[in-house]
């Protein structure tokens, strides 16, 4: 897999909710104010992305501590 994959796999458009831990680093990091906090339905806050803000920098990527939020093997919102 080239790099350049990679980078389109891991990125915003891939953020998996389910492995969020709701630590909120990504939204500290955007310098787009793209991200927010939500009430999710199991009482945990996780971001949520308005994709019509993002410029795809990959800086909350870069920032999410467990980093699997945003990957390959999450669905596309």
């Amino acid at each position: 897999m080239s790099k350049t994959h990679i980078d389109e796999l891991v990125s915003p458009d891939y953020f998996n909710r389910k492995e969020c831990e709701g630590c909120g680093c990504c939204i500290s990091i955007c310098p787009y104010d793209a991200l927010s906090m939500e009430t999710c339905a199991d009482g945990v806050e996780r971001p949520r992305v308005d994709m019509t803000k993002c410029l795809r920098c990959n800086r909350c990527v870069d920032a999410c501590e467990i980093y699997k939020c945003y990957g390959p093997t999450s669905e596309a919102i």
